[in-house]
């Protein structure tokens, strides 16, 4: 980095210096050599730290950057599209001009106030700021900004979670409602909480039925353009597992598997038409008319079930470690976040326990120290 050069102009005169950052030539005029030779320091200490970044970089819009960001994701072909849909109904008109560089902290108060003014749910709110935030903070990595402007937003609060579970008697009334060729995949649905993809991905070489086991190896994904497929990319490492069947499921299977055909690649699940169901045909088709059938509510996900399946086994005391792994969450904070409020709060098995570890030894010192106590008191008042 030279020091700077006087350069004579139309306008005067200017200092200007150079330098080299990231790969780019960097130029740099300023009205006065004192000013100039301080933007030098600054920019070497900024070099040294690790921060300095090249001012072109920050110049770059955020639709233009969130359009690179899109293209790397790796992540799963519906969620690809809810980010897209993010950014093109919210972030974009709001914030899309703005070179990234430009935007402040302020600018984000301001667009999650606009967010909230339009009416908007507080989780369309949260999960379209955790969209800008990961455009954001992508753009720190690829050195674009020293730090995201996303940094303490408050958001309206969440409403509390309400999970959907049916009793005993209403699953049951759910299962004999079905029809026949479909009250196979709803007695699995109920029977081992599998989310609905896995359902309807679920293959015939899966099925164990003499050890009465199925092992979750893939899943039936719906896009927004084209035709459902299976794949064998879970939502998480943990989504692949071994879940046991109950017996009423493994009589449904047989049964399903002795009067209806497969469908594509052994799917055990299909459509009237031979072929892979989507997510919203088989909700409208089979769902919500074998709800009417049982007498329930349709506005009643098939989610319902799963969360039917855990609180079951919460009711039936199984550990909440052996609870994750049936449902295949990625962590136990995933379980408990979810159905933590069903487990017993077990207060007074929790004082027994002590008790009976701890209580026969102590209780004679504790009445010993009394009487010591007591007999001290004595003599002081003597």
């Amino acid at each position: 980095m030279a020091y700077p050069r006087k350069i004579t102009h139309s306008r005067g005169v200017s200092y200007e210096f150079t330098y080299r950052v990231d790969g780019r030539m960097v130029r740099r005029r300023y009205p006065t050599r004192a000013s100039a030779l301080d933007a030098m320091a600054d920019v070497r200490l900024q070099i040294r730290a690790g921060t300095h970044l090249a001012p072109v970089e920050a110049k770059t819009t955020l639709t233009a950057y969130a359009r690179l960001w899109t293209a790397g994701l790796q992540v799963a072909p519906a969620t690809n599209v809810y980010y897209q849909l993010c950014l093109r109904r919210h972030i974009l008109p709001a914030l899309g001009t703005m070179p990234v560089g430009a935007l402040r902290r302020s600018d984000i108060i301001a667009f999650v106030a606009t967010l909230c003014g339009k009416g908007l749910a507080a989780s369309t709110v949260d999960s379209t700021y955790t969209v800008l935030a990961m455009v954001l903070r992508s753009a720190t990595y690829d050195r674009l900004i020293p730090a995201s402007p996303c940094y303490k937003i408050k958001l309206p609060p969440l409403p509390q979670r309400r999970l959907t579970v049916f009793t005993p008697e209403q699953v049951r009334a759910i299962l004999q409602a079905a029809r026949p060729a479909y009250r196979a995949a709803l007695a699995t649905a109920a029977g081992t909480g599998l989310r609905q993809g896995e359902l309807l991905g679920v293959r015939l070489p899966r099925i164990n039925l003499l050890r009465r086991e199925l092992a979750v190896e893939e899943q039936c994904l719906t896009p927004a353009p084209g035709m459902p497929y299976i794949t064998n990319r879970l939502k998480t490492a943990a989504s692949r597992r071994v879940v046991p069947l109950p017996r009423f499921v493994v009589e449904a299977i047989r049964v399903h598997i002795d009067n209806y055909p497969t469908g594509p690649e052994q799917a055990l699940f299909i459509n009237p038409h031979g072929g892979l169901w989507r997510r919203g045909a088989f909700n409208d088709s089979v769902w919500k008319p074998t709800l009417v059938r049982a007498g329930l509510q349709t506005d009643y996900g098939m989610h319902a079930l799963r969360h039917t399946y855990a609180s079951s086994l919460i009711s039936e005391g199984l550990h909440a470690k052996v609870i994750q792994a049936r449902l295949g969450h990625k962590s136990i904070v995933e379980t408990m976040d979810t159905y933590g409020h069903l487990f017993p709060d077990q207060n007074e098995e929790t004082a027994n326990a002590i008790d009976r570890l701890f209580g026969d030894d102590t209780a004679a010192p504790i009445e010993s120290s009394r009487s010591a106590t007591n007999e001290s008191l004595r003599i002081i008042e003597q």
